[in-house]
């Protein structure tokens, strides 16, 4: 689900919560960063990241110049 064309208004923190849970659930790659959940939902990494801490799932963990979550 690419929503790169829907406006971040449109985006919900559920939204969010929905490609961090996808993404865990990949054998080869359990967490994703701000940014990929950012690019997937095509919003900006600062939207992406208020979405995710607004989720009521996924647990995140700054990694250097990011967070990951899962």
């Amino acid at each position: 689900m690419t929503m790169s064309e829907s406006d971040s208004g449109s985006v919900t923190p559920a939204d969010a919560d929905r490609v961090v849970k996808r993404e865990k659930n990949q054998a080869y790659n359990p967490a994703v960063s701000t940014e990929e959940v950012a690019e997937k939902l095509g919003i900006s990494t600062e939207e992406a990241f208020d979405l995710l801490e607004e989720a009521p799932r996924p647990d995140g963990k700054p990694v250097g110049n990011t967070t990951i979550w899962w």
